[in-house]
């Protein structure tokens, strides 16, 4: 059957849906909520949306996995239902509602149920599907060069995933309006598919990691309204998780050894840097034209597997407490403890070499366990010193550690050089074992806290002013025995101040502003010093025009000694919304822009390839006296410049038919340092397009036909590069039928 078929049988035969890719209801005209039917008490109200999508795709079909993911086929677009009570007296239910949207094949999938019984429940359910499907083929590419030989080019990204999450809550309150309430919920989170990965021995090989994780969560609570206007909360949370993910070797590379048995030589392929090994004296190829590895004391796989079952179990106990109880009063705090134990026994096999270790084989297996510790506790107090004046104050604290042990056990067999290969037999190698034992915890602490005074001086205007002071303290003891520890602990001061206006009808203006000085960092791009400014304004000059304007920047500074780090985040947008009454149009309009710089001294260690010259390695400073093995000095920056725009005009040239226009565009810009003469600038240079039209037709009846068409273009403004383009466009295009009563 052709797809024009299909269409037509799916409008013949079906009560289909309006949809616009992003927006099912655009397309539609905005009519009043029909009256619904009557029925053993209730309103009812009914609606679906049924249609079918033809998607073509030219180019990359992995970059238009990642960023769009729709494809062929029929779908239940959406659908809801609904039924209230005419007296709010119903049987079991006062009200109902059922949602969904998605089904049929779509990468994202809802459904969500309410219910409630008034003054005996409230009953709330959802369920969630994602596909999510990842490969940006330049996400740890090696980057191989076309001089190897053989010459191996890595076409997808070797992190790349095509998974499915399934999420499901469901949530129930007793009594919700007596003195004494309960609360019951329970939420499962499930992922599973298909995902690759890496591992570094001797040679980079490829994995494939089928993906299995699983996390259930109970919960219980109550709430006991002690006082008027006073609440006692209490909540127990059981949290269990599981990691069934495992690694076994996905062969890539393959040769042949003379025996004819496969070898897998991994991702990385540059024989001119003797990876994974050098072409031997009289061959001109790692592997010759029969597919035989020609340097046997090569670097490579003949199998490889890890299993690491993970199992964590995390009770949680939380009380908490709100208040309004005096006039000029308000109270509100919380406390939670938490103590998890997580068991992740080791079992890791290898078979092949590695030239460094003369390694043929080994185990690595043994038990590890974790347990972590977390107290977590906010107050806060608001205090109404005059009518118009309010002093706040919000104190948060989070302290946890973590304590872990393993004691670890590695079997190898290795082999004496010269005389070892990929051929030599374990019978003529020696085993050695080695244990690692560790007993170690990492712990931290932060606690906050912030004190603002607050004052609404007249109906146009208003300002606060505030302090804040937090410490963050870390702690890694590397071990408990030999008393080895690491200690970090950072002061910061911080001045707020705000303000907001209302200089005529209509319009609101907010400023924030706050400035923070630390007095040590734990990483290298920590400030030391950071300022935060955020301006909002908005403006109804006519019920049926809005606009709106924002500005949100962070400047950061550290001027420590070889980090000399400096960074900012620059924020800027602009929106207007027109939908003139008794006019048959609406305009929306946005624009932002986003610049991003983060900029501090790194230290490395690289010598390009003959006759490449990179500008990072012979214009680079000298780090010797700070890291004698990374003795090359640079400026490691990496700038955004992220440009975004969209637009949608609608127009219902007469009553039944409404039509809209709208383009999109996201283009970006950006750099840093070029470490390697073959890499792309990839997503740093980019133009995303993605235009759209929309018809629909209010056939009568209750029914409205829809079609959709949206238009994806994406590419990249530097060079491929040693990979497969990414550069794809796609036409989509969505009929379908609406029906409601």
């Amino acid at each position: 059957m052709s797809f024009r078929s299909e269409i037509l049988l799916l409008i013949i035969f079906l009560l289909p849906m309006s949809t616009m890719a992003q927006s099912p209801a655009d397309a539609q005209d905005q009519s009043p909520e029909p009256d619904g039917v009557k029925s053993g008490g209730y309103i009812i109200h009914q609606s679906i949306d049924l249609g079918v999508r033809d998607s073509e795709v030219t180019g990359s079909s992995g970059m238009y996995g990642t960023l769009v993911n729709l494809h062929t086929g029929p779908r239940i677009l959406d659908q809801t239902f609904s039924m209230r009570s005419e007296d709010q007296h119903g049987f079991l239910f006062d009200n109902l509602y059922v949602n969904s949207t998605g089904w049929g094949g779509d990468a994202n999938n809802v459904l969500r149920a309410r219910a409630e019984k008034i003054h005996w429940y409230d009953f709330h359910a959802s369920f969630r599907r994602d596909q999510n499907f990842f490969d940006y083929d330049l996400l740890a590419n090696p980057l191989n060069p076309s001089t190897s030989s053989p010459s191996v080019s890595v076409d997808n990204s070797p992190h790349s995933f095509a998974t499915t999450r399934r999420m499901s809550d469901v949530d129930l309150t007793l009594l919700p309006e007596s003195r004494v309430s309960f609360r019951l919920g329970y939420s499962r989170n499930n992922m599973t598919g298909p995902s690759y990965s890496t591992v570094h021995l001797g040679t980079e090989a490829s994995l494939y990691q089928p993906w299995n994780t699983t996390l259930n969560s109970y919960r219980m609570g109550v709430d006991w309204k002690v006082l008027p206007r006073t609440v006692l909360s209490y909540d127990q949370y059981l949290d269990y998780y599981k990691g069934d993910t495992n690694w076994q070797l996905s062969p890539f590379g393959q040769a042949l050894l003379p025996t004819g048995s496969p070898v897998s030589l991994g991702l990385v392929f540059n024989t001119a840097a003797n990876q994974p090994c050098a072409i031997p004296a009289g061959s001109t190829s790692l592997v010759d034209s029969n597919g035989v590895l020609t340097n046997l004391s090569c670097n490579a796989y003949q199998s490889y597997s890890r299993t690491e079952r993970i199992r964590t179990s995390t009770p949680t106990e939380r009380v908490s407490f709100r208040s309004n109880y005096w006039a000029r009063l308000e109270l509100a705090g919380s406390f939670g403890y938490s103590s998890a134990d997580m068991t992740s026994p080791v079992n890791e096999s290898f078979e092949g070499f590695q030239s460094r270790s003369s390694t043929r084989d080994y185990t690595f297996t043994g038990p590890t366990a974790a347990h972590r510790i977390s107290n977590v506790g906010d107050f806060s107090a608001t205090v109404f010193l005059a009518d118009h004046v309010r002093l706040v104050d919000k104190f948060s604290y989070w302290s946890f550690r973590s304590p872990g042990a393993a004691n670890l056990l590695q079997t190898s067999d290795v082999c004496a050089p010269p005389n070892c290969n990929l051929l030599t037999p374990l019978s003529q190698t020696t085993q050695t074992t080695s244990a690692t034992v560790t007993d170690e915890s990492f712990n931290q602490t932060w606690k906050r806290n912030q004190i603002e005074l607050v004052w609404d001086i007249s109906r146009k205007f208003g300002a606060r002013i505030g302090y804040r002071y937090g410490d963050q303290e870390v702690t890694h003891i590397n071990n408990f025995t030999t008393g080895d520890v690491d200690h970090w602990l950072v002061h910061g001061h911080t001045a707020i101040l705000g303000l907001w206006a209302k200089p005529i009808h209509g319009m609101r203006l907010n400023f924030d502003w706050e400035h923070t000085n630390n007095d040590d960092t734990i990483v290298r791009i920590s400030p030391r010093k950071e300022s935060r400014y955020r301006v909002q304004a908005s403006y109804t000059p006519r019920p049926w025009a809005v606009l709106g304007g924002s500005v949100n920047i962070v400047e950061d500074r550290n001027n420590a000694f070889l980090v000399d780090y400096r960074g900012h985040n620059r924020n800027y947008g602009f929106t207007a919304s027109l939908a003139p009454p008794r006019q048959r149009f609406s305009l929306d309009l946005a624009y932002n822009y986003n610049d991003f710089l983060q900029n501090s001294l790194v230290c490395f260690q690289d010598v390009p390839p003959s006759g490449v010259v990179l500008p990072v390695v012979t214009n680079a400073g000298s780090c010797t006296a700070y890291d004698s093995t990374n003795p090359l000095l640079t400026s490691g920056y990496y700038t955004n410049h992220t440009h975004y725009g969209t637009s949608a005009l609608v127009v219902r040239p007469v009553k039944r038919v409404t039509t809209k226009l709208g383009y999109s565009i996201t283009s970006v810009g950006g750099s840093t340092p070029q470490f390697n003469n073959l890499e792309p600038a990839g997503d740093l240079h980019y133009k995303y397009h993605q235009p759209l039209a929309a018809l629909g037709v209010d056939l009568g009846h209750r029914l409205t036909w829809n079609t959709v068409w949206n238009y994806y273009q994406y590419g990249e403004g530097s060079f491929v590069g040693p990979t497969a383009p990414r550069y794809f466009h796609a036409n989509n295009t969505t009929i379908s039928l609406h029906y409601e009563f």
